[in-house]
């Protein structure tokens, strides 16, 4: 759920990135707590089971048919921060930025899959999960029942994964998808995990 401090608040919305030898302001521009019964208009359901329930996004069965932020393009620099749960034994939790919003079978974007493969795989991948150049961790011991704080952080060719405030994986990317050129969508996804996602938060990262 969505609480937090002033200060905390504050501190966020100043706090500075340094991103190639330059100064960088995170401003947030987008947060949902899904503190509602429905899903709302901000988003598309492309297919799947996807529901809000005590406060929570929710879906068990979805076979990569996602949730789409349709209300929101992504900015090319941005950091993306929440909270998510598998309730599987394959964990398998995953998420898509910078995508096309488009219906796929393997991604949309650049694809965060965590503990997937049942639980063996976590990985970083552009517009197919099974792509050859992804970023890989296997085996990191990820839990069923567990909640893991997310945030991403983009910043030109490079994007870093954190998970509970430590860094997991990066990629870098030598052609990196523009949202100028529609690859600006944010989605959730699922194949067959009981999962659970909360906490929101789109920043914009801007020259200071």
């Amino acid at each position: 759920m969505r609480l937090f401090s002033e200060t905390a608040f504050f501190i966020l919305l100043v706090a500075l990135v340094s991103s190639c030898g330059s100064e960088k302001k995170a401003t947030l521009v987008f947060e949902d707590s899904f503190d509602r019964a429905e899903i709302g208009e901000n988003y598309e359901i492309q297919g799947g089971d996807w529901r809000i329930s005590d406060g929570k996004l929710r879906c068990k069965t979805a076979k990569n048919r996602n949730l789409v932020l349709k209300s929101l393009d992504l900015p090319q620099n941005a950091v993306i921060e929440l909270t998510m749960k598998s309730n599987s034994d394959a964990v398998d939790v995953k998420f898509n930025l910078w995508g096309d919003g488009k219906i796929h079978d393997h991604g949309d974007g650049y694809s965060f899959i965590l503990g997937g493969w049942n639980n063996r795989i976590s990985v970083i991948s552009k517009l197919d999960e099974h792509e050859k150049k992804r970023a890989e961790k296997r085996n990191a011991g990820l839990e069923k029942g567990k909640e893991y704080k997310i945030k991403v952080e983009r910043s030109s060719n490079k994007i870093k994964w954190f998970v509970n405030g430590k860094l997991f994986l990066e990629y870098n990317d030598e052609a990196p998808l523009k949202a100028a050129e529609g690859y600006s969508k944010l989605s959730f996804a699922n194949w067959k995990s009981d999962v659970e996602f909360d906490d929101l938060k789109i920043y914009s990262l801007e020259e200071k």
